[in-house]
């Protein structure tokens, strides 16, 4: 930005800067540089007097301060989705597997309670797969 007004000095770097970091998914580094950026143009707002050129400033600001809005959502939105990820515990080590915990015995059934036939099915649980049909040996080749 050559011949820039001092309030004005760095803001090119600041955006670009800001832009990257929200492509690049930093967006707490994004913020504050489009915070930065913003304050900027502020800060020169207040300096002019020309209303068609402030107009144009205004704009400018306006615009910044959406993009800044959009970077705000997506942390809003990530930390929600970091919010829900901790709501579900991790499996402890002292619990097994829920493999192992299919593969082990009822312990009403091994202590003589009601059958394995007379327990309810979990209908959750697929049954194991039906052998596949005997099928007929092909008839010998005639050469």
């Amino acid at each position: 930005m050559a011949g820039a007004p001092q309030h004005l000095v760095g803001l090119e770097h600041q955006l670009q800067v800001s832009r990257e970091s929200a492509l690049l998914g930093n967006y707490e580094a994004s913020l504050v540089h489009f915070d930065g950026a913003i304050s900027q143009v502020q800060r020169y707002l207040r300096t002019l007097d020309d209303p068609a050129l402030r107009a144009k400033w205004l704009r400018a600001k306006e615009d910044l301060s959406g993009e800044f809005q959009i970077v705000k959502e997506i942390v809003a939105e990530l930390s929600k989705l970091r919010a829900g990820s901790k709501a579900v515990p991790p499996p402890t080590a002292a619990a097994p597997p829920p493999s192992q915990l299919l593969l082990r015995p009822d312990p009403v059934s091994v202590v003589g309670g009601p059958s394995g036939a007379a327990q309810q099915r979990d209908p959750d649980v697929w049954s194991p797969p039906k052998p596949p049909p005997e099928r007929c040996p092909p008839p010998p080749r005639r050469a």
